[in-house]
């Protein structure tokens, strides 16, 4: 049991979510009798056809399509005339691979995660890919996580900064996905279903990397082909809720969505339901997904895991934290499960309230959750010492190039050295959200760079190695 089968659990994980093979599994194409026709099966469930007229247009968004792009281009060239496929997907600048006929743009820097003027130079060029299609092509969506910030074009009267300050401050406030990405569809063209208007009448095929608990399809990526459950009045109540309508930074967007809900302007949709009936929406991979290729993992490598999985927000990073200690210490070292437990996998995605920015330090939520735990451990006996392991499967772990951290027995006895020798204080570094500095003092950090998906959160307890004395 070592420090090493929890990377290993974690890596797989990681690995079940990877979109380039989640899209080799769920799309086929075959040649139909007629010359130029083409068949296109999605998971051997809908089947589209495409006359020798029909083009296939590839348009996305998230820090997974570029993946997902890739491995689609892979699937249709070997059979589909290259030139009758069109293709423009925003990812972060650090997710650039070349490819042979759709062109992944640069739609904001890599741990930035707000919108830019560059997503905006690319969503233009989307919007504009969907309205040019005609009836007898078909648009694949591609939509992973990020895909809010990396699908930027703001309604009219709102600027790029109004985004920019409002992404900041609900971030900072501890906001959850769902409120954050319920303030920014009332802000879009084309978030909360703005894209499925423009696509109306036409063939979609959105396939989707969620990265959202429990997989609201709204939610996601801003809901961009999906309708939209809710509305500029649920908007402003999360604006109220954190007090962004107390500050004169937010005054234009407060004042947006109060006229919206006032008049009633809420995104609403045409009527008819046939003029979608041509859309398919399917979710291809989740942290479920990750979850449970990470459980199999660890069952080969011998051990016996207890599974969860939220379906819903978890709250504070360093509540989540505490929690996973609990129940580590009650399962591996208590008479709970009678010793059979000697791994835990968890997936999820809590949440982080800010520091004030002249206080603040630098972490992002995983590093958060493991210091928090890590306190809670330096106040136990040094008897048994599970090792913990939480990362953000996309490799980014908030404004960090880190993935999150670790601790175990070697990294609680080199932090008591350092708070008894150098008079450190770990509460004062998770105070300030600083857990990263924190943890690069004692090479707990993990490093993975991009990872290619992005499916929330995976932690990993492993039963440590337990001593007979204390240290």
């Amino acid at each position: 049991m070592s420090r090493m089968d929890a990377m290993e659990i974690w890596r797989a994980g990681v690995a079940a979510a990877d979109p380039y093979h989640l899209i080799k599994k769920f799309v086929k194409i075959e040649p139909g009798k007629l010359w130029g026709e083409f068949f296109i099966t999605i998971d051997n469930d809908k089947q589209f056809h495409l006359s020798p007229q029909g083009r296939i247009i590839v348009i996305g968004m998230g820090k997974a399509s570029g993946a997902m792009a890739q491995a689609l281009e892979e699937i249709l060239i070997p059979q589909f005339p290259a030139k009758r496929i069109h293709g423009w997907v925003n990812v972060p600048d650090n997710c650039l691979t070349p490819l042979k006929v759709v062109h992944l743009h640069p739609g904001r820097k890599a741990a930035v995660n707000e919108p830019s003027e560059s997503g905006i130079v690319g969503s233009k060029v989307i919007c504009g890919l969907v309205d040019e299609a005609s009836p007898d092509d078909l648009i694949f969506c591609l939509i992973s996580g990020g895909g809010s910030a990396l699908l930027p074009l703001p309604a009219n009267g709102i600027t790029l900064l109004d985004k920019q300050r409002i992404t900041r401050f609900l971030s900072g406030a501890g906001a959850g996905i769902n409120e954050l990405n319920t303030v920014r569809k009332e802000l879009s063209q084309i978030k909360g279903g703005g894209l499925r208007r423009r696509a109306r009448g036409k063939r979609l095929i959105s396939l989707v990397l969620s990265d959202v608990l429990g997989d609201p399809v709204d939610m996601i990526a801003s809901g961009a082909t999906v309708p939209n459950t809710t509305n500029a009045k649920d908007a402003l109540a999360v604006l109220e809720k954190y007090g962004a309508d107390l500050s004169p930074d937010l005054l234009a967007v407060c004042d947006y969505i109060q006229k919206k809900a006032d008049s009633f302007e809420n995104n609403s949709e045409d009527p008819d339901p046939a003029d979608y009936s041509r859309h398919y929406y399917r979710i291809i991979g989740n942290n479920r997904t990750a979850v449970d290729g990470a459980a199999e993992k660890a069952r080969a490598l011998g051990y016996h895991p207890l599974i969860r999985a939220a379906s819903q927000s978890e709250g504070k990073a360093e509540e989540v934290g505490k929690k996973l200690y609990d129940l580590a210490k009650k399962n591996f070292y208590g008479a709970q499960f009678n010793g059979d437990i000697d791994c835990i996998i968890e997936g999820g995605e809590p949440v982080v309230h800010l520091a004030p920015e002249s206080l603040r330090g630098k972490g992002g939520r995983n590093q958060q959750l493991i210091l928090a735990a890590l306190i809670d451990c330096l106040q136990d006996p040094l008897i048994h010492v599970p090792i913990l392991f939480s990362g953000g499967t996309d490799g980014e772990d908030g404004p960090t190039e880190n993935a999150g951290a670790f601790f175990d027995r070697d990294i609680v006895i080199k932090v008591l050295e350092a708070i008894k020798e150098e008079s450190i204080d770990p509460e004062d570094y998770l105070e300030r959200n600083d857990a990263g500095n924190f943890f690069e003092l004692f090479d707990a950090l993990i490093f993975t760079g991009p990872t290619g998906t992005n499916v929330c959160d995976i932690r990993v307890a492993l039963k440590g190695i337990s001593s007979s004395a204390n240290s």
